[in-house]
Parts: structure tokens; sequence; C-alpha cells
């Protein structure tokens, strides 16, 4: 059986490496602390250890793949800090936001410098097609950003939501598996089909998230400022809506919450009605459609050691998922 904190300790010590080595020696003193902070958060490695992986898919060295990945991490990471001002986000990852710990103007600023430092890193690559990726890419996460704030609080249909979702998360990681695939020198149709697979893996990651707001995998989690009590929309609260065996209590609970009348969710409920509607489980089964998409676009490469691994990480993430519980690794 394969050992997966083992099998990626390497690339995951490589990854952090790189962040740590992130050069801001050209930013002012004044940003170079909350850019930092910014970026030192900790997180998942999920996207850089896909870039790597995919550059090994197609025969080419992971190890060239670091300029690639930084550079779309810095830019994500921008977006994010620019989003917790937008949504009024308290926190990142379990620990103060930046706007919060430096202020809102100084951290408009580092979020501007980490999409600077971003494009400096794409230049370091020397791949034209690299720089195109990274500025589609930000032009998506923007628009779902914009598309997010502007629905908030209003109801959009499933369709709608995919496109958010795809804009938000799927791109991203659509990019991380296209950049290891240029970086691994592979040709324009094989970098084609790692996108692919990116982008559908990463579809099911945003609907897993949306599952884990109000599952969570972790006792520490704060679920006070979910999607719903937000208002954001989410794939749950959609397919709970639509449900024919909604109570119309329980659809005026949900409403509620979603709209701003109250102000704190009671998740022990929310979790009832998920359930009863089966609206969690239309989730699940929809996660796992994109999870099989990106699985199939796998098929054209030759079996190697890479190309298991992230056969190993749709199992994790999506196909042995269990609501509430965290899988066996998280990278």
């Amino acid at each position: 059986m394969f050992n997966l904190k083992d099998l990626f300790a390497g690339k995951i010590d490589f990854i952090d490496a790189a962040i740590e080595e992130v050069d801001t020696k050209g930013i002012h003193s004044i940003l170079s602390l909350p850019t930092k902070y910014a970026i030192s958060s900790g997180g998942k490695h999920l996207r850089p250890i896909i870039c790597t992986l995919s550059a090994e898919v197609v025969g080419g060295d992971y190890r060239r793949t670091s300029d690639a990945f930084l550079a779309l991490e810095l830019i994500h990471n921008g977006t994010l800090v620019h989003d917790d001002i937008l949504d009024d986000d308290l926190f990142r990852r379990g620990r103060s936001a930046t706007h919060l710990k430096f202020g809102g103007k100084t951290a408009i600023l580092a979020g501007d410098a980490l999409l600077s430092l971003g494009l400096k890193y794409a230049a370091k690559t020397k791949e034209t097609s690299v720089v195109d990726w990274l500025s589609e890419t930000a032009l998506k996460i923007l628009q779902g950003v914009v598309l997010q704030t502007f629905y908030r609080r209003k109801l959009v249909p499933e369709e709608e939501y995919l496109v958010i979702n795809y804009l938000k998360s799927g791109s991203l990681f659509e990019a991380s598996a296209a950049l290891g695939g240029i970086m691994g020198a592979a040709d324009p149709e094989s970098t084609r089909e790692l996108a692919e697979f990116g982008r559908h893996f990463g579809n099911a990651y945003q609907i897993r998230d949306d599952i884990c707001g109000v599952f969570s995998e972790n006792r520490d989690d704060d679920l006070s400022r979910n999607d719903l009590v937000n208002g954001d929309i989410s794939l749950p609260l959609i397919y709970a809506l639509e449900s024919k065996s909604i109570r119309d209590g329980d659809r005026r609970t949900l409403m509620s919450i979603y709209l701003g009348e109250t102000e704190k969710a009671d998740i022990g409920l929310v979790q009832e009605i998920y359930e009863e509607t089966g609206a969690l489980g239309r989730c699940v089964e929809k996660m796992n459609e994109f999870a099989e998409l990106g699985r199939s676009h796998l098929g054209r490469f030759e079996a190697t050691e890479a190309k298991g691994f992230l056969h190993h990480l749709i199992d994790e993430y999506y196909r042995d998922f269990t609501p509430g519980l965290a899988p066996r690794i998280i990278v």
C-alpha cells in the first residue's frame, strides 16, 4: 500500500523551500513583512504538488517547476488578500487575515506586491506560454470573485454556480497541471490533456470545499462564517432548495441564514437539512463525476510513478471522501 505522506515528503520539502526563498528584497520594508506574512501561512501544497507531478508525467524534471508554481501561488495569494478585504473575513488558514493584522490599506498594497512578484517569477521561467496561462488564469480568478460578489445573497441555478466554480477553483488547478506540462517540455496536446485533468480536479475540489464548509474535517474549524452565513452560493444550498422533499420550515431556515436575517447558523440543523433533502449525496455524486472526468484525461499517459500519484490524489480527495472525516493525508 502507498504511504502517501512518505511519497510526497520530498516534494513538499522542495515546495516549502521554494516558498521560503521567495525573493522580496525588491519590496520596501513597509510592505515586505505583510507580503511575507501572506505567503507563509501554511495551507495546502496541492496545486504545486500537481504541477510537479504533471511535469514528471510527461518525463520532465519536477525541479524545473518552482518558478512556475511560485508565480501561480503568488498571484493566487495576492487575490486572496484582496478577497478577504472584500468579504470582511477575519481569518485565513487559521490565523488573522492580512488586513486584520496590518490594516486594510497596507493589505491592499501587499496583495498588489504579490501580484507583481508573480509576474517576476513567471518571467523567470522564460516560457511565454507560462505567462499566457498565468495572465488568463488571473483574469478568470478575478471574474470568479466578481460573479460571487454580484450574486451574494441571490439564488442562482446550478449552471451559473458551475461557471463560478470553474473561475474560482477549476482554473487554478487547470493552470497548475498545464504549467507542469510546459515546464516538463510536453507537447501541446499533452499539455492540453493535463490542463483538462486539472480543470476537472479543481471543479471537484470546490464542491468538496462546499461540503467541508458545513461538514468540517477539523474540530478546530470555525464554521460560523461559512458560505451560507456569508451569503455565497454553494452547491449544497442549491440542491437542498431544489429538493422536492424539503420542508417549508427548513427552506425558511436556510433562506433566513443565506439572506443575512439570521447572523449565526445552527450548523447541526443545516447538516440535517442537507442530509435529509439528499443535497449532500447529490454533491458527493457531482464531485465524483468531475473527479472521474479528470482521471479520464490521464489515460493518454504511460503508467509511471507520477501518474500513479495523481490517481491516488483523486482517490484520497474524492473517491474515498467521507463528509466530516479528514483523509489519510492532505497535501
